[in-house]
């Protein structure tokens, strides 16, 4: 039972369904809310996930990629980092996506169809109890009417007020923000190039302002360090234009306002992901600054993380311990994300004289340093999300001396282009989509002095790949061009995973690295797949 219709739960519900699972999904709304405020940034490790789910070519249909992140100043000094670049990242969908949630919500309402299974709105979760074999939910309908469930587990992704997060008794620590937000979709004509980001520090706060697919369209955020208006004050055109121009040094017109409203901003984190049979993701589980465009990525990729897990022992593929992996990856995630948002919008917003002073000194040294390749690097890793790692889970096996360079055990694992036997330009990404765990057993580099060794690697992968061989397991082969098979003439692959000699590389349903064992060794490899998947015996 998933509760929850936004986009946590629309990953969720399809993804369990993807994998054969029985799912129903329930959201209170009998129609989603309006895209005032909501998520408007789809980030490149989500558009990932959307490529291995299928539909990222209907996500991007509705969406503006944009070109570059700008930080402008008051004397009209403007830096702009290029978000298109990310060679070191090998990503088949470099940039970042502005979809607006509501086209968001559809693409994967669509695809939830599509397996079979439609979002139940109008019913809301009115309570709920569990047991060691199962959870009992009671729905309320809008017309009163109620009905009793019974489901294996229940996935709570129902907001930051949360009906299953509360009904499980789970803390969710944090605070509001003491400042002052307002909110505008503008049409408005500026110099400022459409398909960007712009944000502007100022003495008086920040604003920030994003495109909307559209000509001239842009979200326009303004965060005040001072005191909100009464709540339910309403917000005026002139109110909000005046305040938009003494913080953005920028001449501009207003063409239309779309959508003008005022909000709050809050931090908070569950103290726990997992209680018993019921789950959180979400915002059921974090909310914080929208600072950096993570939230609702972050929500998606829970889904991603769990869905696949939950398949895997409910189908008897893997042992039951892998359920407790989600809590030990996604909640350190959601803490590290609250502490930088914090330590951002404290730095870009703060109160008094400090956050003055650091509104005018901060974005001068940024501008600086977004010149510097290193720090352009750390920017866009963490902004696309695609330098999430997951090294000290328990499905981490890391066998061997971990990798100068390429990924370890508990990495993103990344795409490279191989060849196919029939000589076909073929994406990693291509062959390891899928429900199921792919093993990548690399034969060696290509080349001089070493083609007969690779030939030689080559034969032995090929048995090896043999007798690892199960329903429940991908195993690809990547040799020299000479050996046939998936051929890495370049070697290109062999670099992207920092591999030198014979190898293996376990990659997880959900693109992350579970196993690497390098150099190959048999014996320790053949255990720890013994170790990750297990009989239906063994699972819950």
């Amino acid at each position: 039972m998933v509760v929850g219709g936004g986009p946590t739960g629309l990953t969720m519900a399809g993804e369990l369904a993807r994998r054969g699972l029985a799912v129903r999904i329930v959201d209170k709304a009998l129609e989603p809310p309006p895209d005032h405020s909501r998520a408007l940034v789809v980030q490149t490790r989500t558009m990932e996930i959307f490529t291995s789910m299928g539909i990222a070519d209907a996500a991007m249909a509705r969406a503006t990629r944009v070109g570059g992140l700008n930080v402008l100043l008051s004397n009209g000094q403007r830096a702009r980092l290029p978000i298109f670049d990310f060679p070191e990242l090998s990503t088949p969908v470099p940039g970042i996506f502005v979809i607006q949630q509501f086209d968001t919500e559809r693409v994967l309402g669509s695809r939830l169809s599509e397996l079979g299974v439609t979002v139940e709105r109008g019913a809301e979760l009115a309570s709920y109890t569990q047991d060691s074999a199962g959870v009992t939910c009671t729905l309320r309908r809008v017309d009163g009417n109620t009905e009793v469930v019974r489901a294996k587990w229940l996935l709570g992704c129902d907001g930051a007020r949360s009906a299953v997060r509360q009904g499980v008794d789970i803390a969710f620590e944090g605070d509001t923000y003491d400042d002052h937000c307002m909110l505008g979709d503008l049409v408005i004509d500026w110099p400022l190039p459409d398909g960007d980001i712009y944000i502007s520090p100022s003495r008086r706060g920040l604003a920030a302002a994003f495109p909307v697919p559209g000509s001239h369209r842009f979200r326009i955020v303004l965060i005040l360090p001072e005191a909100s208006p009464a709540r339910g004050a309403s917000l005026s055109l002139e109110v909000f234009e005046g305040v938009m121009r003494s913080m953005i040094p920028t001449p501009f017109k207003i063409q239309k306002a779309i959508v003008l409203s005022r909000y709050r901003l809050h931090h908070r984190v569950a103290t726990r992901l997992r209680k018993g049979r019921v789950f959180l993701a979400g915002d059921a589980a974090h909310i914080h600054s929208p600072a950096g465009g993570q939230g609702m990525n972050t929500g998606i990729q829970d889904a991603y993380n769990l869905a696949w897990k939950l398949a895997a022992v409910e189908q008897g593929r893997m042992p039951a311990w892998l359920l407790d992996t989600y809590e030990m990856e996604r909640l350190p995630v959601a803490r590290r994300l609250i502490d930088f948002t914090d330590r951002l919008f404290g730095l870009m917003a703060g109160h008094g004289l400090m956050g003055r002073a650091l509104r005018i000194v901060a974005p001068r040294l940024m501008i600086r340093a977004i010149g510097v390749a290193a720090v352009q690097r750390r920017i866009l890793g963490f902004i696309s999300q695609l330098k999430i790692r997951y090294r000290k889970s328990p499905l981490s096996i890391q066998i061997g001396h971990p990798p100068e360079r390429g990924p370890r055990a508990g990495d993103r694992a990344p795409d490279a282009s191989l060849l196919s036997a029939a000589g076909q330009q073929v994406h990693l990404f291509e062959l390891m989509r899928g429900v199921e765990s792919t093993l990548l057993l690399f034969a060696g580099p290509p080349g001089p002095p070493h083609a007969s060794a690779n030939t030689e690697a080559h034969r032995h992968a090929r048995r090896l790949a043999a007798e690892l061989g199960r329903p429940d397991l991908k195993v690809l082969v990547i040799s020299a061009p000479e050996a046939g098979g998936y051929a890495d003439p370049d070697g290109r692959a062999h670099a992207a995973y920092g591999v030198e000699a014979a190898a293996a590389v376990l990659v997880r349903p959900d693109g992350y690295v579970g196993v690497r064992c390098d150099p190959l060794d048999e014996r320790e490899l053949r255990q720890a797949l013994d170790r990750l998947f297990t009989r239906r015996a063994d699972a819950a």
